[in-house]
């Protein structure tokens, strides 16, 4: 021990001589995570695995008030798969993630492309785009809502006076217009964001490169495809799965316009989840389908995160 870690005669050591060397030394490290391992365990994983324990077990109002919650196996399942509203519901959260993450990739990168360009003004526009992302998600919802409004509504009004449509139609009230009328704003609230990843990994391409493959005659679609794309993948990889993840659990948005309704035409597995759960009072039910996600999310990621890894290796 140096002389510097050595107390002197008849002290007691101090904590940091004790964290210098030795065991303390090694367990430092470890303190220092320990209180965001025990919020992250609290918060995130036993909720995580005691939904995923609830699914198996009969957990109702009358089983919770008795105290007698029966272990019943994949019966909560088969409840689940013998329900006509959970097969509409997973058909239309196919159609709401399908739609939500290529249109949002789609203008996402559109947008990080014009953004990445100088011109005048630029920082304007980039704030400007981002103002649907920062917007809180209630106020977003509730302003398309009174904007999809069959009387009053600006949609309807904009739409007429185009000669899109010749009258006014209820968007919301539609079996065949209320999922994808909630699918635009979504789409309108999150492709900020994946606009500001790929703006971000667009800004770090050498730009040597990018002459490079001009002098080189690329241009246009092949210089996107060959050239930027492959330097940007990993960020687009990330953005893909973020907005998948974001959008199978976008509750917010289609609760607080259709409720799932009407006739269940907007149904998502998150919102049948919620009615199984806080209407029904069928908590082992709702776990179910939450496992189900759980599961959904967690496969779908790695598969798509391992071809990722596996094309960057070739």
């Amino acid at each position: 021990m140096s002389a510097r870690t050595v107390p002197p005669s008849g002290l007691k050591p101090t904590w940091s001589s004790i964290f210098e060397t030795g065991l303390g030394a090694r367990a430092y490290p470890y303190l220092m995570v320990l209180p965001a391992v025990v919020i992250v365990l609290g918060v995130v994983v036993y909720p995580v695995l005691s939904g995923i324990m609830t699914a198996f077990y009969d957990v109702t109002l009358r089983s919770l008030n008795s105290g007698d919650m029966d272990f019943v196996g994949l019966r909560n399942f088969e409840r689940v798969f013998a329900d006509p509203n959970f097969v509409r519901a997973l058909q239309n959260t196919v159609v709401w993630v399908v739609l939500n993450v290529v249109a949002q990739l789609g203008l996402g990168l559109a947008l990080a492309l014009l953004l990445h360009r100088a011109m005048p003004g630029i920082g304007f526009f980039r704030s400007g785009i981002l103002v649907p992302w920062v917007v809180p998600s209630v106020v977003a919802v509730l302003t398309w809502r009174w904007m999809y409004d069959p009387s009053v509504g600006i949609v309807n009004e904009l739409l007429v006076k185009l000669g899109v449509i010749d009258a006014y139609h209820p968007w919301l009230g539609d079996t065949a217009t209320s999922l994808y009328a909630v699918t635009v704003e979504s789409i309108w609230k999150g492709t900020p964001f994946v606009m500001l990843l790929l703006l971000a990994a667009l800004q770090l391409v050498p730009k040597s490169i990018l002459e490079a493959a001009s002098m080189d005659g690329a241009s246009g679609w092949k210089k996107l495809w060959y050239v930027i794309l492959p330097q940007i993948r990993v960020s687009f990889a990330i953005a893909a799965v973020l907005t998948f993840i974001l959008t199978v659990n976008n509750f917010n948005a289609i609760w607080l316009m259709t409720e799932g309704g009407p006739l269940n035409s907007s149904e998502i597995l998150f919102t049948l989840a919620y009615k199984y759960g806080f209407k029904r009072f069928d908590l082992g039910l709702a776990s179910a389908v939450a496992t189900m996600l759980f599961v959904g999310l967690v496969v779908a990621t790695t598969v798509y995160l391992k071809l990722i890894q596996a094309r960057e290796e070739d």
